[in-house]
């Protein structure tokens, strides 16, 4: 009797795991690889190129599943041409695809070396920097000074009809440069961050780099609240 029972709960148990193996490979099975992925952040919908790899949060919003095109890994994302855009609270491009992006056509170069480039459902208040600001050469920017940070605002609207602010710090590489963060807002009151390098990116192609990344951001854009 003992030796049936013991054999009954093996039987169970394979039929269990099989089950979920079944279960999974046709999860699996049944991803309907979406290219652009649609994505929703803060009523408006965005509709990426899957090659661009966004990440988003929270990761639950939209299914992927990895594969390795050419031995590499990448995510496919599952999504039913007839499901609504996932609804997320963040939407960040991988440097590695935007670099990439960035090389098959010069009106995108100056996306090469962003790192960060995210949009976020926070409204961060862009606050200018002291009036006591030095205006730059080009009259486009001020700064003040804080120690070894250097704080920098537009003077007028410059990115998506809005100011920006930044601030730059020391950075932990081989030559001498800067860490600078640079925050936006989009008409929707999302907030758009960049991070960029001192010397890849010097503050006089920042006006040019603004132009590119709001043409890349509105051409994904595909409608509103």
């Amino acid at each position: 009797m003992k030796r049936l029972v013991g054999l009954s709960g093996c039987i169970v148990l394979f039929v269990f795991g099989s089950s979920l193996e079944v279960a999974h490979a046709f999860g699996q099975a049944t991803c309907e690889r979406a290219d652009p992925v649609r994505l929703r952040l803060n009523g408006i919908e965005y509709r990426i190129p899957a090659a661009l790899q966004p990440d988003y949060s929270p990761p639950e919003a939209l299914p992927t599943r990895d594969y390795f095109p050419n031995g590499v890994r990448a995510k496919q994302y599952c999504q039913h041409s007839q499901d609504p855009p996932a609804a997320v609270d963040r939407i960040a491009f991988p440097p590695k695809q935007l670099s990439a992006w960035a090389s098959q056509d010069a009106s995108r170069a100056e996306l090469a070396g962003i790192f960060p480039l995210g949009i976020y459902r926070s409204s961060r208040p862009i606050q200018p920097v002291a009036e006591g600001g030095q205006p730059m050469p080009d009259g486009l920017f001020r700064t003040v000074t804080r120690g070894q940070r250097i704080e920098i605002t537009s003077i007028q609207p410059i990115f998506f009809g809005s100011i920006i602010n930044a601030g730059c710090d020391p950075a932990a590489t081989q030559k001498p440069s800067a860490r600078c963060t640079i925050w936006g807002r989009l008409p929707d009151g999302s907030a758009i961050r960049l991070g960029v390098l001192d010397s890849e990116k010097p503050i006089r192609v920042w006006p040019l780099m603004l132009q590119q990344v709001e043409t890349f951001i509105s051409s994904m854009t595909v409608s509103g609240r």
